[in-house]
């Protein structure tokens, strides 16, 4: 773990060596090594309601070095290697209290951990691809489109299945091990499957990354099918747990399963809006429904064509078993957000979101948020 003192330094280092490593990327010929990544700073303030008023500091930083085979005679073999860190502070665990979260960063864990370290051959010209290791399934399955532009963790993964298993699925911010298909039916229509380490990470040392895959623990198994039009986009996806073995805490998982489903129209080249959803089994879960939908207008400002400003609500339906507990009926998050690029890569990021019956307690009053998001992309196309 990264102590907390080192953080001003870590990021300093991580910005100008990456710095460093992209300028000399971009003044050579492209080859078959390529760095991408991404630094980001949220500064949370819960402005009424909630837990408490007051502010927090969210970081996150990631890198992922890329391999391109062709190069080397190694026709579709690619590979990623990844880092990413997070700090420890926490907006919705100590300030707002509510269930789906209001910043997408937030991990309320300081660690420094691989992420996505993979191998895949890609088949054909239409996408098609096998990969196996240490994968981010929300890369891959329920991707955000439209909706990536919003803070609220909802609108990346539906809540759904991003509750799911003893650590959560494979997604941000522990991965496991899993091997993931992607097959291109026709130049409009995929087909994916997944199998993925039910729990990956350690549940006991959430700062940890445990690459072991226990076969005790049965599998989770997601398949999803997504055709994209003209003006449109939809998927279909399901995920299920495998049965485990009596031996394994995972047991607790055996039937739990879901769906999700994400629709898209492009109204213009400027606007487009997206309705997602997704369900799980009453039994194994604190969320059995969600629902969320919003719109986005690029260029809403003369002379600004890259600005986007979007407006979205996030609405997640609790089961009994987590009202019993204390959870409220359901939980809605409405966010308006405007994202600004500024210049090389850098861009700034304003956010308010109201959150109604934050979700962890029942006696938590409506909670107004405000949020400015820093970040700077680096490397990539």
């Amino acid at each position: 773990m990264v102590d907390r003192r080192t953080l001003p330094a870590f990021l300093s280092l991580a910005v100008f060596a990456t710095a460093s490593l992209a300028q000399a990327q971009n003044s050579v010929e492209a080859g078959p090594i390529s760095i991408e990544g991404n630094v980001t700073i949220d500064v949370v303030s819960n402005l009424r309601g909630g837990i408490e008023k007051g502010s927090r500091t969210l970081n996150n930083v990631s890198m992922q070095v890329n391999y391109d085979g062709s190069s080397h005679g190694l026709r579709g073999i690619k590979a990623s290697i990844g880092l990413l860190y997070n700090g420890h502070e926490s907006a919705s665990g100590d300030l707002v209290g509510d269930l789906q979260g209001v910043s997408n960063i937030e991990t309320g864990t300081e660690a420094l951990r691989p992420y996505e370290v993979w191998i895949a051959k890609e088949f054909g010209e239409q996408g098609s691809y096998l990969k196996l290791g240490l994968v981010d399934l929300n890369g891959t399955f329920d991707a955000p489109g439209t909706s990536a532009l919003f803070l609220n963790p909802s609108h990346g993964i539906v809540p759904t299945f991003a509750q799911s298993g003893l650590n959560g699925p494979s997604i941000f911010p522990t991965l496991g091990l899993a091997i993931v298909g992607d097959v291109a039916l026709s130049a409009d229509l995929k087909l994916r499957a997944g199998v993925f380490d039910p729990v990956p990470g350690d549940p006991l040392r959430p700062d940890r990354t445990d690459l072991r895959w226990r076969k005790d623990d049965g599998l989770l198994s997601v398949l999803e099918i997504e055709q994209l039009g003209k003006s449109w986009r939809w998927a279909l996806g399901g995920w299920a747990y495998s049965q485990s073995s009596g031996n394994s805490l995972a047991d607790e998982q055996d039937g739990n399963s879901g769906l999700y489903g994400t629709v898209e129209y492009f109204v213009n080249d400027a606007t487009s809006a997206f309705l997602r959803a997704g369900t799980a089994k009453s039994d194994f879960n604190a969320v059995d429904r969600y629902l969320g939908a919003g719109i986005v207008w690029s260029g809403p400002l003369k002379g600004r064509s890259e600005d986007q400003f979007g407006i979205a609500v996030a609405h997640a339906r609790t089961t009994p078993a987590a009202r019993f507990l204390g959870f409220s009926e359901s939980e809605t998050n409405l966010e308006m957000t405007y994202a600004a690029p500024i210049r090389n890569g850098f861009s700034l990021q304003g956010n308010v979101q109201y959150v109604i019956n934050p979700g962890i307690d029942q006696s938590t009053k409506d909670a107004l948020v405000a949020g400015l998001r820093l970040s700077w992309a680096f490397g990539g196309d």
